[in-house]
């Protein structure tokens, strides 16, 4: 092949790698813009499947990835936050909301010079990321830097694409059979699969035989679609590799429900082949690049309007192909509210982060309460659970630290980021107050070991500084789920009670040690305990005012 031909290739593969690093870009930071606003949408989601396909299709036009969405999913199913039914009908709405890639990227051969004015917001996107500091702003540049590096490597594509096909002698005889449009449309339709497969993206795929124009026959366009619909559920289909039953089952529904879309039209387009590329000639106004967006539009909607009154038998069906595990992990030895699925949309997996950091703190909390009525009460039958509880804090500790690194690498906003730093410290927090708990625990089996017992005003005493100690737990907790800074002052006082209750028991402890009330093994150990009910209200009080880090005097 001559040198010419070589370099046309070179920017075709350029052309595509502009086009696809465009729409991450954009997608990502549309994602951190409008984050907040996609968790309500899903807050809100009900089993009324139309709400579940006008989510999916909003949330995959602001991601602008089908794929992306689904392997969200998938993440959501895995930790509870939705049914299956309801993951079902925002897939559907998935698959039309990736559609409008097509369509804007059709304007380009609409006879207006939509390149010419995309290089200019490309240009704009890039000074505002350059000359304005603010996060959100640059956010916005970066989504117009987006935005035009679609259309300019849409536009280097048709270029090189053209001259590939039509000034590379080479190749000419390879694309002419392509073009015309007698390839079997089983090995097209696989075409479309593995290319999609490769480069995760339905809507670059789009973009390619858009760019290629009336080169390629609609007859043969049509076909590559239909495969590139199935190939974009491989990604979700390898990301639900690790997860629960259910979210497997979430990765089998979106390759089904594309599955069938592609059946439901191969055989009838294939008979009618001729008939449906004159009726799409009409309907687009003789435009090659409208018969695909509107087809590729036409497809997902009717497939959806099909499938949606039977999502009860594809969720079935997938109950079938996956079926239910026999036994289930144990709910504190597992990430409940996390997923690395998540981290596709790193504004929800912050935000989801902090339950599962309040998932543990209450581990932390029981804990504590275990170990202090073995301690008062002189029974051991809390030993196990109060281990087993260790056990889980420590998998959640390693655990959620490992999944903070994975999310402080993405693209986060100003105050996700902040949020993250700050969560590090609290889920170390957390972890000591473990700690102490076993501690206090490691006292009771001392006292038991040796048949020595607190005093009643010992005891009295201890069960009062565990009640503040308790208030401090919840008021704390309440104060970092809502991010209300006007709650702090109270934590404050709790701590400051605890402080001083921790005082006041030295003292009295020493009047009991004058008076040969308390032995001195006993007073070491309740000396022991009052310092590691201190040193808890200390790491509960951190957990508090860590909001101060990303909070100023608003509730989120």
């Amino acid at each position: 092949m001559g040198s010419a031909l070589w370099s046309n290739i070179f920017f075709m593969l350029g052309g595509i790698a502009v086009l696809m690093f465009g729409m991450r870009v954009m997608g990502s930071n549309l994602e951190q813009v409008a984050g907040n606003n996609m968790k309500v949408m899903l807050r809100k989601m009900t089993n009324n499947r139309f709400a579940g396909v006008g989510v999916g299709a909003a949330v995959t036009a602001i991601i602008n990835s089908s794929t992306a969405t689904t392997v969200m999913l998938v993440g959501f199913v895995n930790i509870g936050l939705m049914t299956l039914s309801q993951a079902t009908s925002v897939i559907m709405g998935a698959n039309i909301g990736t559609t409008i890639t097509a369509i804007i990227l059709a304007l380009t051969g609409s006879g207006f010079e939509i390149e010419a004015v995309a290089a200019l917001i490309l240009a704009c996107g890039m000074f505002t990321i350059l000359l304005i500091k603010k996060d959100k702003p640059k956010k916005i540049g970066h989504i117009m830097v987006g935005i035009g590096m679609i259309f300019v490597g849409l536009k280097i594509m048709k270029i090189s694409v053209n001259k590939v096909i039509f000034d590379g002698e080479e190749l000419r005889p390879l694309f002419s059979k392509l073009f015309n449009g007698n390839i079997f449309p089983l090995v097209l339709v696989l075409l479309g699969i593995v290319l999609t497969a490769l480069v995760q993206s339905s809507a670059a795929i789009t973009g390619i035989l858009i760019a290629l124009g009336g080169a390629l026959k609609f007859e043969s366009a049509v076909f590559i679609i239909l495969g590139s619909n199935i190939g974009t559920c491989i990604t979700s289909l390898i990301s639900s590799i690790g997860t629960n039953t259910n979210a497997k089952r979430t990765a089998v529904i979106h390759l089904l429900f594309n599955l069938f879309g592609c059946i439901l039209f191969i055989i009838p387009i294939w008979i009618f082949k001729s008939q449906f590329a004159n009726f799409m000639f009409n309907l687009s106004g003789g435009s090659p690049q409208w018969q695909i967006a509107l087809f590729h539009l036409g497809f997902n909607l009717s497939t959806t309007l099909l499938l949606l009154p039977f999502i009860k038998q594809i969720v079935f069906i997938a109950e079938k192909i996956v079926p239910e595990k026999s036994s289930l992990q144990d709910e504190k030895h597992r990430l409940t509210f996390i997923d690395e699925r998540l981290l596709e949309t790193p504004a929800i997996a912050a935000g989801n982060v902090k339950n599962e950091l309040i998932k543990m703190s209450a581990i932390a909390k029981e804990n504590i309460n275990l170990s202090m009525q073995m301690l008062l009460d002189s029974k051991q039958e809390q030993t196990e659970l109060i281990k087993d509880n260790e056990n889980a804090l420590n998998f959640l500790n390693k655990s959620i630290a490992a999944y903070l690194t994975k999310l402080s690498s993405k693209d986060l906003s100003l105050e996700d980021e902040k949020k993250v730093g700050s969560y590090y410290h609290v889920v170390s927090d957390i972890e000591r107050i473990g700690d102490y708990a076993e501690n206090i625990m490691e006292y009771s089996i001392k006292l038991k070991n040796e048949e020595l017992d607190l005093s009643d005003d010992a005891k009295a005493e201890l069960t009062n500084l565990t009640d503040i100690v308790n208030r401090l737990f919840d008021i704390s907790i309440k104060t970092f789920d809502l991010r209300d800074v006007s709650l702090l002052e109270e934590v404050d006082d709790l701590e400051q009670q605890t402080d001083n209750a921790n005082k006041e028991l030295e003292a009295k402890h020493i009047e009991r040690l004058k008076n040969g009330v308390c032995s001195a093994p006993v007073g070491s150990i309740f000396l022991q305990t009052i310092s590691n009910l201190e040193r808890v209200g200390d790491h509960i009080t951190n957990i508090a005012f860590s909001i101060k880090q990303y909070r100023k005097n608003k509730k989120q």
